[in-house]
């Protein structure tokens, strides 16, 4: 049982830094409750029946859509072109789910991001399409990648300004993470069988060794070998939420009881704590990403989302 507590930050991969590894779908992670259908592609209006009299105005077929988010029109056309870039990767067997939830989410955040007045100038947008073709190798094999991944230099320009923006809008989401926060120093260990646990439990309560036990019985490869010791971690870092709030509600050398999760039992161990210990760069990112992710599920829980649409 592999890594059972350390969390491993998962950053939110924007639009076009998962399409420059030549795959357009969006970041990995899925949100609840979103799972379309295959968009309805919208029928063509029949032309007009010609008359000896006036000939009436022509009606306009409707662009065909793949959603709305908000009222705000996805094109079938966009939906196709992501799915295809996914598929072009081979990396994920669920492309179209992806696809419409990368446009979805491009969606939100652009309308958040209007509604918080940020912006990306042209000046900004030139910096970093620059340093993408040079980073691909020179604006002849960059304009070769962008045919082979579905893209005019026009789109890619426009994902690209979306792509930023977003980047800035991510920004100021997290900006109250800081530099420091409470942190902990704790040992936990694990087992599947409750009778095992609080035997174990006994023998800490009698000054048996944390670490011996912990290298001996716990399931969790990570830190088994360290004794149990997790080092220092901030609150959201823990993958087991009981043991995370069991370890905050200790003092410096106290034990708790047996803690039940998911994964089984579990026996905690605080060794020292700070109020304000600066956080390593792995905390702190993943600390960003879900603050990021809570703010984004949110928005995507109070949009409107159309899909299919019809005509």
């Amino acid at each position: 049982m592999p890594r059972v507590y350390n969390r491993r930050s998962t950053l939110t991969l924007l639009v076009l830094g998962l399409a420059l590894a030549a795959c357009g779908g969006p970041s990995p992670t899925a949100a609840p409750g979103l799972t379309p259908a295959p968009p309805t592609v919208a029928a063509p209006t029949p032309a007009p029946t010609a008359t000896a009299t006036a000939a009436p105005a022509p009606t306009e077929t409707p662009e065909p859509l793949a959603a709305r988010v908000d009222g705000r029109p996805i094109r079938l056309a966009d939906y196709q072109a992501e799915v295809g870039r996914c598929q072009a990767a081979q990396a994920f067997p669920d492309c179209p789910e992806r696809a419409l939830r990368s446009l979805i989410e491009q969606a939100v955040t652009a309308q958040a991001a209007q509604a918080a007045g940020l912006s990306v100038g042209d000046a900004e947008l030139d910096a970093e399409l620059d340093r993408i073709t040079r980073s691909r190798g020179g604006a002849e094999a960059f304009a070769a990648w962008l045919e082979a991944n579905g893209y005019t230099a026009e789109a890619f320009r426009a994902a690209l300004r979306q792509d930023l923006l977003r980047a800035r809008l991510a920004d100021q989401v997290t900006a109250a993470i800081g530099e420091t926060a409470e942190q902990v120093h704790a040992q936990a260990l694990l087992v599947r069988d409750e009778a095992l646990a609080r035997d174990l439990l006994a023998q800490l309560q009698a000054g048996a060794d944390f670490a011996t036990l912990a290298l001996a019985h716990s399931l969790d490869l990570s830190s088994r070998v360290a004794g149990g010791d997790l080092g220092w971690f901030p609150r959201g870092w823990l993958t087991v939420p009981e043991v995370e709030q069991a370890a905050f509600a200790l003092q410096p050398g106290e034990t708790s009881a047996v803690i039940q999760s998911a994964l089984g039992f579990h026996i905690v161990r605080v060794l020292e704590r700070d109020p304000a210990r600066p956080l390593s760069p792995a905390a702190q990112r993943a600390l960003r990403e879900q603050t990021w992710q809570a703010w984004l599920d949110a928005r995507l829980a109070q949009a409107v989302i159309e899909t299919p649409v019809g005509p």
